[in-house]
């Protein structure tokens, strides 16, 4: 029963995460002048206008097959923004594409700073519900940060890289992930043998050092 709460916890952090994410592209680019996010009702906590066939129910059930059921993976529909509206489109397009993950590293570190206080109550951070959720929420946060930093249209990383790139090459990168080629490039990229082993091999090492060490001060 403990397990079952415990799971269902877990899901419930990794919604909403996903859904704040989305809420911060959309908040931000409310703040450099663009309301289109807001205009569609996308600035809510109700997941359901969030959900995305392609990401939320597509890339979740691509990643625990790939992985051999060991990971998973996946995201919200992506905040409708037009950068034409911003009133400094280069730092609004950085901005509004880095105030995501941010958010996903800053529920992380709450989760751990929420560990540190179970440990300094309870002193015992072991067979505990709160621990088993508080420590996957943190870990599934830092996943999708990480996740979102990938520089391949229309993860966020692209965003920031595309401005390393000739401007003559920009539009070009950008057209893969509206025509949905990013996708596809994604999972080519993280089915190639040895890639998805190094990325998921990172993240356990990540979690397994939280629990280690970063959960005490």
């Amino acid at each position: 029963m403990n397990e079952m709460i415990a799971k269902i916890l877990i899901i419930a952090f990794l919604v909403e995460s996903i859904v704040l994410h989305e809420i911060a592209h959309g908040y931000v680019a409310l703040l450099f002048g663009d309301r289109t996010a807001e205009r569609q009702g996308r600035l809510t906590f109700n997941p359901i206008p969030h959900i995305d066939p392609l990401w939320t129910i597509v890339m979740p059930i691509v990643a625990y097959f790939l992985s051999g059921g060991t990971f998973i993976i996946g995201g919200a529909k992506p905040v409708p923004v037009n950068p034409l509206n911003y009133r400094r489109p280069v730092m609004g397009d950085i901005c509004v594409s880095v105030a995501g993950v941010a958010v996903n590293f800053l529920i992380a570190v709450i989760m751990i700073l929420l560990l540190n206080m179970v440990h300094i109550v309870s002193g015992n951070l072991t067979g505990s519900v709160a621990v088993y959720v508080l420590l996957h929420a943190a870990f599934l946060n830092i996943v999708l940060a990480m996740f979102n930093l990938i520089p391949i249209p229309p993860l966020d990383g692209s965003h920031l890289f595309k401005y390393l790139l000739p401007r003559e090459l920009r539009s070009g990168y950008e057209m893969l992930g509206r025509t949905g080629a990013g996708f596809i490039i994604l999972i080519i990229v993280i089915n190639v043998p040895g890639l998805w082993n190094i990325f998921s091999t990172a993240l356990l090492g990540v979690r397994d050092f939280m629990l280690s060490n970063l959960i005490f001060f």
